[in-house]
C-alpha cells in the first residue's frame, strides 16, 4: 500500500477513534489503538504483526479499521 494512502488511513482511523472516545467506550477505543499500533507497517511497508507478506496490500487488522472507521456515513 503506499506509504501516503496508508498515512491518511491511520490519520483518519485514529481521528474516528477519537471521536468515539467517551467514559463508557474508553476501553474498547484504547484496545482498538493499541491493537492498530502493533500491526503498523514497517519502513519497508510491510505489518509489524503480520510480517512482510502484507508489503502491497493492508493487513486484515487494518483492512477491518478501514471499513469500519473510516467510512464517510461516520
Amino acid at each position: 500500500m503506499d506509504h501516503v494512502l496508508a498515512g491518511a488511513l491511520h490519520e483518519r482511523v485514529f481521528a474516528i477513534l477519537d471521536q468515539l472516545e467517551s467514559p463508557a467506550t474508553i476501553r474498547l477505543v484504547e484496545a482498538w489503538r493499541t491493537l492498530l499500533r502493533h500491526h503498523e507497517p514497517t519502513e519497508s511497508g510491510a505489518c509489524k504483526a503480520c510480517g512482510p507478506r502484507w508489503r502491497k496490500h493492508m493487513c486484515s487488522v487494518w483492512r477491518t479499521a478501514a471499513t469500519y472507521f473510516a467510512r464517510p456515513d461516520l
